[in-house]
């Protein structure tokens, strides 16, 4: 299999990084719908553009989105890259031999005979210039589309032989995970070896997890109510939890890793001193064929997560306790 011209446009003349591999797919219906949920958070995030009657359906609206994002995060995960056929890809045409397009443009430049009408009326000159324009533009083209190749396969044999910078800037020209930088939580990633990458999660449920409830009356007027702390810290569960396998599944699927490690990192108060301290609430190492073979549904957090080497300590009435932090080497 060779490297697919449409993959280069005239509309992107240039080689951009990524460029062949923008194919992963993301279009399940759970993909779907988190895309429309985001546009509408970020849309939101502006405030109600509607008058006073349309103020109470926005807030509910807004109120019910939050809730589904939150609830909704492990739901969704890309395509995984190839990258050994990638990095496999024929080229499009042999180094030192002339491309396909500038064949084409050298045929009808040779073969070009003016009409005795051209003739007449002088246009054989500027026919054969915009012959010759054409031609120089084939070999560009030609150029770009083996430009293009070399950079694509060349990357590919970087991922495959585990280089550091490639695994970041692969991270961060993918993002596969904006949806989490939309909602407000923070990542950073350490490639810790080819097999192995490190990711912080700061989660920030302050401004993610709701502090009210929100529903439309039959009479068209908004219903607030306070969120009890249980219910809070059940959606707070659910949204670390989500995040962390979320992380590790689409890790896993754009680079050749065994094992993610993640820990999820937030703002509590010690219940001792009274004063807020940034900590681990929950550290997790998972590995490729484990996650692999789980399915991960509605409730089964925590027997998900006793599958994997891991640090939590949560309760329903007090949520997320600080543990310590795995070991990157275990």
């Amino acid at each position: 299999m060779g490297y697919k011209p449409d993959l280069m446009t005239e509309q992107h003349p240039e080689p951009t990084f990524m460029e062949p591999f923008f194919h992963r797919q993301n279009s399940s219906g759970p993909c779907r719908r988190r895309e429309e949920l985001l546009d509408r958070h970020v849309w939101r995030q502006k405030g109600p553009d509607r008058g006073d009657a349309g103020k109470a359906a926005w807030e509910a609206e807004r109120y019910a989105d939050r809730l589904e994002l939150i609830q909704s995060v492990h739901h969704v995960c890309g395509e995984a890259v190839d990258w050994s056929r990638i990095a496999s890809l024929a080229p499009p045409f042999r180094r030192g031999e002339k491309g396909p397009r500038e064949q084409a443009a050298e045929t009808r430049y040779a073969e070009f005979k003016p009409t005795r009408l051209q003739k007449l009326l002088k246009q054989d000159a500027a026919v054969r210039q915009e012959l010759e324009e054409q031609l120089a533009q084939a070999k560009e083209q030609d150029r770009r589309e083996y430009a293009a190749w070399k950079h694509a396969t060349d990357f590919a044999r970087d991922i495959m032989e585990g280089h550091r910078t490639a695994y970041l800037r692969v991270l961060e020209e993918f993002a596969p995970l904006n949806d989490l930088l939309v909602l407000g939580s923070g990542l950073e990633f350490v490639v810790l070896d080819p097999k192995t990458v490190e990711v912080e999660l700061d989660v920030h449920s302050g401004q993610i997890i709701p502090h009210e409830s929100k529903r439309l009356t039959e009479e068209g007027e908004l219903a607030a109510a306070p969120l009890d702390a249980e219910a809070r810290n059940a959606l707070e569960y659910e949204y670390v939890c989500g995040c962390v396998l979320r992380i590790a599944r689409e890790l896993l699927m754009i680079l050749p890793l065994e094992t993610v490690l993640v820990h999820a990192r937030d703002t509590k108060m010690n219940r001792d001193s009274g004063q807020e301290e940034y900590v681990t609430v929950l550290s997790i190492r998972l590995d490729r064929d484990t996650l692999s073979r789980l399915d991960v549904a509605p409730g089964s957090y925590p027997r998900v997560l006793g599958h994997f080497t891991h640090r939590v300590r949560f309760d329903p009435a007090g949520g997320f306790a600080p543990v310590e932090p795995l070991e990157a080497w275990a």
